[in-house]
């Protein structure tokens, strides 16, 4: 959302105990929570990492809202209180009644809007596209087919080149690998319904397992991340992470369904 220089805001941040809601999405998942602090004139959204993508587009509905109750001349917390009935048009989720706290910081806050629930696993797990039969037949044939070659991801040579230009190095992905790729978004466990930009990046499991919406959110982050860094698929292939992904995945769906859809 764009802001003029001259548009009156509380501060961003404080040190200090703040009073906040809690804002939950259709399905009564936490989303975010409004914060104030009147002694530090601070006020904000505190988006729930942990929680649906929708947060960050509330997130922006109530920075208006705070910012129309500053410019009224509003106390933070009288602000926070006014808005109790919700964030107004824009808003997807809903403010829990009865749910205005103290959290002693706001960084105790943050702590808390990382706090995975069952319902976030949930939440994740549901995007999955159990009824594409042709698609989990192919992420588990992709993954059969994976060899330790296709995990030892070979890069370009970069630097300087013979003319004298500079060339940077990228990933040479096999075929086998970009198939198993192909066939994890098929199945829906690449998913913008995860924000992977918030958390912090997957870690290959030591046991080499993951549950299913870990699973979701590793390969969102993988395969997501992989436009914005090079290197980041190949470096899930060779610690194992992509393996853990792919191999939850297969044992959820075949948990569900041992035929994988094959008479």
């Amino acid at each position: 959302m764009a802001h003029r220089a001259d548009t009156p805001r509380y501060r961003g941040t404080t040190d200090k105990p703040v009073r906040y809601l809690t804002v939950v999405d259709a399905e009564g998942v936490a989303m975010g929570y409004p914060w104030a602090n009147d002694e530090d004139d601070a006020a904000g959204w505190c988006l729930r990492p942990a929680g649906d993508a929708a947060g960050v587009g509330d997130g922006v509905v109530w920075a208006r809202r705070l910012e129309e109750a500053k410019a009224r001349g509003l106390a933070p917390t009288a602000a926070l209180a006014g808005s109790a009935g919700g964030a107004g048009p824009g808003a997807v989720g809903r403010v829990v009644p009865g749910s205005l706290a103290t959290a002693p910081s706001l960084d105790a806050l943050k702590e808390l809007a990382r706090v995975v629930t069952g319902a976030d696993n949930r939440r994740l797990v549901a995007r999955l596209d159990r009824g594409n039969a042709d698609a989990w037949r192919e992420l588990r044939d992709a993954y059969a087919a994976l060899t330790d070659e296709d995990r030892d991801v070979r890069w370009s040579e970069g630097g300087k080149q013979p003319d004298g230009t500079r060339r940077m190095s990228y990933p040479l992905y096999g075929e086998r690998l970009r198939r198993l790729v192909g066939a994890l978004s098929a199945v829906g466990a690449v998913t913008p319904a995860y924000l992977w930009q918030d958390n912090p990046p997957p870690v290959a499991p030591g046991d080499g397992r993951l549950g299913p919406a870990d699973a979701v959110r590793a390969a969102t982050a993988v395969v997501r991340g992989e436009r914005f860094c090079d290197g980041t698929i190949a470096r899930a292939a060779g610690d194992g992470l992509l393996d853990a992904v792919a191999g939850a995945l297969c044992a959820w769906y075949e948990a569900g369904d041992g035929s994988f859809g094959v008479p």
